[in-house]
This record gives structure tokens, sequence and C-alpha cells, in this order.
């Protein structure tokens, strides 16, 4: 958890690459939203968002992003949660990733008579498989 010195140190860095975002405003924004986090991780994700040309201010903190995972150590992810699947039944999995998403897409298009690797199915487990997939 930062110190205030700390904070508005991150703020004079975060000012020193956008001008226009001034110290004090971010000091206040940094205070209510993120004294909780990590002084180091905040230090790097607010310098990393201030490097974004395309964000206009500095709330892009609050969202899940490279800024989060830079600061991070390896296997470690701090920050935000990445956004999940919004399917329901899917919601364990990532949004840009759904494992169930493409497993259904992939069964959706799959031959109902053929094995993996293109063996033909005897017609009693052709059966079976029909039968489950009913039941569904």
């Amino acid at each position: 958890m930062p110190t205030r010195d700390e904070i508005e140190r991150i703020a004079a860095a975060m000012n020193a690459i956008r001008p226009a975002w001034a110290v004090r405003s971010l000091v206040t924004y940094l205070e209510r939203n993120h004294a909780t986090r990590p002084y180091r991780d905040l230090a790097v994700a607010g310098v990393i968002v201030a490097l974004d040309e395309r964000t206009q201010t500095p709330k892009l903190l609050e969202q899940h992003g490279v800024w989060w995972t830079a600061c991070a150590p390896p296997g470690e992810v701090s920050g935000p949660p990445a956004p999940k699947c919004p399917k329901p039944g899917h919601t364990s999995y990532p949004a840009h990733n759904c494992g169930a998403c493409r497993s259904e897409g992939l069964e959706a298009t799959a031959p109902r008579d053929i094995r993996p690797g293109g063996v033909p199915m005897p017609d009693t487990v052709r059966a079976h498989i029909d039968n489950l997939r009913r039941s569904r």
C-alpha cells in the first residue's frame, strides 16, 4: 500500500509523461481508486497507462490490461481480473479465449458418424452418442 508521498511520486511521473494530467488530480484519483495496490505495481501500471497515446484519462488503470500484467511476477497477475465469457455456463472461461465456446463450435461442425482420427464409428456407438446428445 503506497504512502501519500509515494502516490505523489507516481502522480508526478505520470504528469511528466502527460502534462495535461494535473498532479493534484492524479493524486486524488490514485488515492480514491488505487490506494490499496502495491506501490511498485501502481507505479509501473501508472507509467504504462500514461505512455498509452490512445487514452485520454488515467481511468484505464481500472481495466485489466498490459499495464497490470507488466508489473506482476511471472505466473501472477495483479489488477482487475480479465473479463469472463458472458454466455451462461461459460463464466469461468476468459472472454477472449472461451474453451466452452470453442468446444461447442467444434461439436456442431463435426460429422456425427466419424471418430477422432477419421475412423467410422460402429452403429452401436453412434446410437449411444445420439442418445446422449438428445438427453442434454
